[in-house]
């Protein structure tokens, strides 16, 4: 089993966060966490939808959304919200390391799942901004032993002799 604060435990706990999403608003048919530059950390989509597109289209999205809501005086962006013939994907910052990438059909309630996506999204972030303990060593993970080589001796000058106060 992997350390909660490792990057496998990470993905896990992000995944988990995704799962309890779906199951408690089926409303919502797939999600996914995504990095800022276009990298997918975890999702909960059918087989249909390719993981990397989606993040890389997530990416460009939030690009084209940020400069439009800083560029026309609206601050900093909070929320994309696309709506097609089928349905909508909603993108919601989830701290400053990644995106809540949500999709529900056009028949969902969406201010429910805006809602949702919103508080999911807090609980991403705090996620991601726990510290990562890196991996053990290849050798260290199967078992093996891991030599240790203590430091080299450092040569130093005698102390010099103290005086006795008697």
């Amino acid at each position: 089993m992997s350390h909660p604060l490792s990057p496998a435990g990470r993905g896990t706990r992000l995944e988990q966060l995704l799962d309890d999403l779906l199951r408690s608003t089926p409303e919502i048919e797939s999600a996914a966490v995504v990095s800022y530059d276009g990298l997918p950390m975890a999702n909960a989509m059918p087989g249909d939808m390719d993981a990397d597109r989606v993040a890389a289209m997530s990416a460009a999205l939030l690009s084209l959304g940020e400069r439009a809501a800083e560029g026309l005086g609206r601050g900093l962006l909070s929320q994309v919200f696309v709506e097609g013939e089928h349905g909508t994907v909603c993108l919601v910052a989830a701290g400053d390391e990644g995106v809540l990438v949500g999709v529900a059909p056009r028949e969902a309630k969406i201010g429910l799942v805006l809602f949702e996506l919103k508080s999911t999204a807090a609980a991403i972030a705090e996620v991601l901004r726990e510290p990562v303990i890196p991996a053990p060593s290849a050798a260290a993970a199967e078992g093996g032993m891991v030599a240790h080589v203590p430091p080299a001796p450092v040569a130093t000058a005698p102390a010099p002799a103290q005086a006795s106060w008697g």
